[in-house]
């Protein structure tokens, strides 16, 4: 996993950064949805609500929400990827854009945000 410093990926494209806080992070076991893709890897934070539904995390945006840990995956070849992740997350999460923070700046990226908690 190689880490990128945060100046490289504030860039101005969104579709090109998802946040990860459960089983495609790093180690997860599902991990492997996005292992083949060039990009890099980089901790981030972010607002909600963090729950489970069925055995999985599940994350609910709210600004005025507790701060989560998170990554933050980067890769020009994510838009052409969100087809097969919007798939294989299913019906009970939805893609969003949110606020994260890297090194003490906001960004935009997408994040697949849990419809049911348990």
């Amino acid at each position: 996993m190689r880490m990128q410093p945060a100046l490289e990926i504030l860039s101005d494209n969104p579709e090109e950064r998802l946040i990860v806080y459960g089983s495609l992070a790093p180690g997860g076991p599902n991990n492997f949805m996005l292992a083949r893709l060039e990009g890099t890897w980089i901790r981030c934070a972010i607002r909600g609500r963090m729950g489970k539904y069925r055995g999985f995390k599940v994350f609910k945006f709210d600004p005025d929400g507790d701060e989560h840990q998170a990554w933050l995956f980067s890769s020009p070849l994510l838009p052409q990827k969100f087809p097969d992740l919007d798939d294989f997350e299913g019906s009970e999460y939805r893609r969003i854009l949110i606020p994260a923070i890297v090194n003490d700046q906001e960004i935009l990226a997408y994040i697949y945000e849990g419809l049911y908690f348990d």
